[in-house]
């Protein structure tokens, strides 16, 4: 009699069982990372889930690859997925990261949807003006404004409402809506004026256009651009309009500053020829892009510096420029630079000039930039860099976010008898307050912020979460602002989101569609008009007025 082993043919591998046991296992895994995203940090667990189902389809086809062949089908699998594969790298091209590392992807032959508003003849780069000619500049009596980046104080907080809070589309009169070139800076408005910073082809551009018709009123551009497949194209900055002057910096170091109503040059200065420091060498050390705005106080333009380390004892923290003529006054501080953009605080009595560094927080102090005090706070600007600026929480203490897995801190600045002033810890914590492109708005004792993608409201003097937003309305990396008793949120996908400014719930107002790509920029507000953008559409829209 035969063995069983001679009359049972061998089974081979059960190739289908095994895909599906690898799908069930990659699914698992990405299931709990994406369980875990909102208690670590959503780029991670994003990261973690796109290895994760490379290695699975690679499992599955080869495994169906496996079966194919066993069967007599020969390579058809392989023959399939190569087809899928040719089609979208033909159908579709890729249009960059979310601010989770999400990849996106456009229709590779889809027309442009948004226009840009063009110039010709003397608008386009006005002939420079003498530092000592008076601003072309006209006084308007209660014109709307928002001077710069967060608003007018750089604060993200708004005290007065002088709109009624919109609860449907009627509600949202749209001014204008436009192409315009590519970059993550907001608005500026003054004068009936709306300037900011955008990417043209290969040149960057300081443009200036009409509050009330978006038309495109002067350009100033040169010929840079900065680009990173995860950082996206263009400036990153928001320039500052004061006294009938608009000051701007691109991301690659040059520092500009413009009559506002003529779009005439008064003086530039490039940062990296005053660092002895090559473009490539820059690149390599802040990667994404200079994104610090001026800040303008006492007759200085300010901005972050930046430079090699055999500039650490000159100062490359910071430099100030004469605001009238772009001369240097000063440069301070020993730490790279980050993202962040200079703040004007009042703490512990002084006033003084607050910078998040790569590495660092300083105090300096405005007449030639000495370093009072410093407060360690690691990042790195070719990695999981510092961009949240420090936010003044009370008379001697400062809030300060990090994202990419980074937390929180609440510091306080003393000083002693002598006059030397110090920063330490009050508390610090990893759960919340992970701003990464964002700011904290604080009202009080409570901070507003976007934490790894979700709005939530932080008590400050407890360090305890009052309210986090649910996930499925989570805003992503968006931005807000905080005005009076509302939260007019932009959200990374590009809607608008209203919320009760309640420090005990989260309130959802109305949410609209808005942006149609994906949104860093901050928001606009000017009296009743709010400017929203992105890096290739702008809107207008003309909020109802509080009586209504």
């Amino acid at each position: 009699m035969a063995s069983s082993s001679e009359s049972s043919p061998k089974r081979g591998p059960n190739h289908p069982r095994r895909a599906i046991l690898g799908l069930i296992v990659g699914g698992s895994l990405i299931a709990l990372l994406q369980w875990l995203a909102p208690y670590t940090d959503h780029q991670f667990a994003n990261m973690g889930c796109f290895a994760i189902g490379l290695m699975t389809s690679l499992v599955v086809l080869y495994q169906l690859h496996r079966w194919a062949r066993s069967n007599g089908y020969g390579n058809r699998v392989l023959v399939v997925a190569s087809l899928v594969l040719l089609t979208a790298i033909f159908g579709f091209r890729f249009d960059g990261f979310s601010g989770e590392l999400v990849p996106q992807f456009k229709f590779r032959f889809a027309e442009p949807e948004h226009e840009l508003r063009q110039l010709s003849g003397e608008a386009v780069n006005p002939a420079p003006v003498s530092t000592s000619q008076e601003s072309e500049t006209l006084a308007v009596v209660d014109e709307p404004s928002s001077s710069g980046f967060l608003g007018e104080q750089r604060t993200g907080v708004i005290a007065e409402r002088d709109f009624g809070i919109p609860t449907n589309t009627n509600d949202l009169e749209v001014v204008w809506d436009q192409g315009i070139g590519s970059g993550w800076s907001s608005f500026a408005v003054a004068s009936g004026r709306a300037v900011t910073l955008e990417q043209r082809d290969d040149m960057d551009c300081l443009t200036c256009y009409d509050l009330d018709s978006g038309d495109l009123l002067w350009m100033q551009s040169h010929q840079a651009m900065h680009g990173h497949p995860m950082g996206g194209t263009g400036p990153r900055s928001t320039p500052t309009i004061h006294e009938g002057k608009v000051y701007a910096q691109d991301a690659e170091g040059l520092v500009w500053c413009v009559d506002l109503i003529s779009g005439k040059s008064v003086w530039s200065v490039d940062l990296l020829e005053l660092a002895g420091w090559t473009q490539v060498d820059s690149e390599a050390a802040i990667t994404w892009g200079r994104s610090g705005s001026p800040l303008i106080v006492d007759g200085l333009c300010v901005v972050p510096f930046g430079g090699p380390e055999a500039n650490m004892t000159t100062g490359r923290s910071l430099i100030a420029l004469d605001a009238q003529t772009g001369d240097v006054r000063w440069t301070a501080g020993e730490d790279q630079i980050s993202y962040a953009s200079p703040a004007l605080f009042t703490l512990a009595g002084k006033r003084q000039i607050v910078i998040v560094n790569e590495m660092t927080i300083t105090g300096h102090a405005i007449e030639d930039g000495k370093v009072l005090w410093d407060f360690v706070w690691p990042g790195q600007s070719s990695g999981g860099a510092n961009c949240a600026m420090a936010m003044q929480a009370n008379d001697d203490s400062f809030v300060i976010g990090k994202g990419y897995g980074g937390g929180s801190a609440l510091v306080k600045v003393t000083v002693d008898d002598e006059g030397n002033f110090s920063a330490t810890e009050n508390w610090a914590s990893s759960r919340f307050l992970k701003t990464k492109f964002t700011h904290a708005c604080i009202d009080g004792d409570i901070a507003y912020a976007i934490s790894n993608g979700s709005l939530e409201a932080i008590q400050l003097s407890s360090s305890e979460q009052r309210w986090k937003q649910p996930r499925p309305s989570r805003l992503g990396q968006g931005q807000i602002l905080l005005v009076e008793d509302v939260i007019v949120a932009q959200a990374e996908a590009g809607e608008l989101v209203f919320v009760k400014a309640d420090p005990n719930e989260y309130l959802e107002i109305a949410r609209f569609p808005a942006l149609s790509d994906k949104t860093w920029n901050v928001p606009t507000i000017a009296g009743r008009y709010l400017l929203v953008r992105n890096d290739r559409q702008a809107i207008c829209y003309r909020l109802p007025s509080r009586e209504e």
